[in-house]
């Protein structure tokens, strides 16, 4: 079988969740005897990493989509998995392509969460971007949206977001979610009623890894907390963290414990500024860097997003043996955290609560090491063979 993948960017496992997940898959498909190619919308960015056997450039016109299916009938390709297209005119490039070639499918993998369009921006990051430059009208629009009340917010993106929904089901042959939780909010954002059925998958993002903490490691975990993350306040609430381990280091019982924070992003100038302003003594910002070595340190991991799609993080903690502790902000976050078991789930939005059962956690040695070792175990059931077997009965 000859698969294209597509994706809004050259890809690289660096960059985000998804395109790391693409990279997985790819690899693993080659290696079971299936052709990989790609597409992205990068027009002028040279293809350098080699990850597919070739690569087809697009843009938004007619033109793109008559090129596309003649690429995807040269290298006789069946499948097609649109792992990034938006805004959705991109997908729109895509299916006119797909519909044109006799046997070819196209399955739409839907990374994130059904309904994060009513999740509003953060306007204290949008106010600190507006003060220093970037992208001024942009941030001023996106500054004022943060305000409205979240009533009048919820009302202003209704429309648009049932018509992308309607949208994105009508462009699909198939729809891959990230947790089956999601298939009746995508029915109900896309207006479809109980009897227009879709076929769904519900595949969760295979493990990063190629290898397992060994458990004797865990007994050798250093006094770190790490988050990683594109540094983007809108959907990964960095400030809220920072203001958690504030609550931590004030409390003066961990002088040893460090917070250490990798990724990059269009906020990571606000972060280092909030930092500051809150004083924090043991929090360091590392950049982007490979985050395997991060976790294998670490003794826990920290996520305060508002929504995810699956967490990958959370998996890529979980192999490394670093306990998870989240918000419960989604609901393909309890297809990967048993509260309790292999990780810790915390209230929405209660950051007091957060800070207790981190302190907790960082506390207790041997609750951490019993949680670890669970999640170790329990994580892979999102191995790469696992999942594998599910992508093969989806690509059938």
């Amino acid at each position: 079988m000859n698969i294209l993948f597509v994706n809004n960017s050259e890809v690289n496992p660096l960059h985000s969740g998804i395109q790391r997940i693409t990279w997985v898959l790819a690899k693993a498909f080659e290696g079971r005897g299936m052709a990989c190619y790609g597409a992205n919308f990068e027009k002028d960015t040279p293809t350098v990493n080699g990850l597919f056997r070739a690569v087809q450039k697009l843009d938004f016109t007619e033109e793109a989509s008559q090129e596309l299916a003649a690429f995807i009938r040269r290298h006789g390709i069946t499948r097609v998995i649109v792992q990034e297209c938006w805004p959705l005119k991109k997908l729109a490039v895509v299916s006119r392509a797909t519909r044109s070639v006799e046997g070819c499918k196209l399955l739409y993998c839907y990374h994130s969460m059904p309904g994060k369009e009513f999740v509003p921006p953060s306007a204290g990051a949008e106010f600190y971007r507006l003060l220093h430059g970037q992208g001024k009208i942009r941030t001023l629009k996106k500054g004022m949206v943060a305000l409205l009340p979240r009533g009048i917010f919820r009302r202003l993106v209704a429309q648009r977001t049932r018509r992308d929904y309607a949208f994105m089901w009508e462009a699909a042959d198939e729809i891959v979610l990230l947790s089956a939780s999601y298939i009746p909010l995508v029915e109900q954002l896309a207006g479809k009623a109980e009897g227009e059925r879709k076929k769904f998958w519900a595949i969760g993002n295979s493990l990063s890894f190629q290898a397992y903490l060994p458990e004797e490691e865990i007994l050798r975990k250093r006094k770190e907390v790490v988050i990683v993350a594109r540094l983007s306040e809108r959907v990964k609430r960095i400030s809220t963290a920072l203001k958690i381990w504030q609550r931590v280091e004030r409390g003066g019982k961990f002088p040893e414990w460090r917070l250490k924070i990798v990724g990059t992003g269009e906020d990571e100038g606000y972060y280092r500024h909030l930092a500051q302003r809150l004083g924090l003594q043991q929090a360091d910002f590392e950049g982007r860097l490979p985050p395997q070595e991060y976790y294998r340190r670490a003794a826990i991991c920290m996520l305060t997003s508002a929504y995810e799609g699956f967490g990958i993080v959370l998996t890529e903690a979980q192999q490394m043996g670093a306990v998870p502790i989240a918000f419960d902000t989604y609901a393909a976050i309890h297809d990967i955290i048993q509260d309790g078991r292999n990780g810790v789930l915390v209230p929405q939005g209660n950051a007091a609560a957060f800070a207790e059962a981190l302190e907790r956690l960082m506390d207790n040695e041997e609750e951490r090491e019993r949680l670890a070792r669970h999640a170790i175990e329990d994580c892979k059931r999102f191995d790469e063979e696992h999942i594998i077997r599910e992508w093969s009965a989806c690509l059938g």
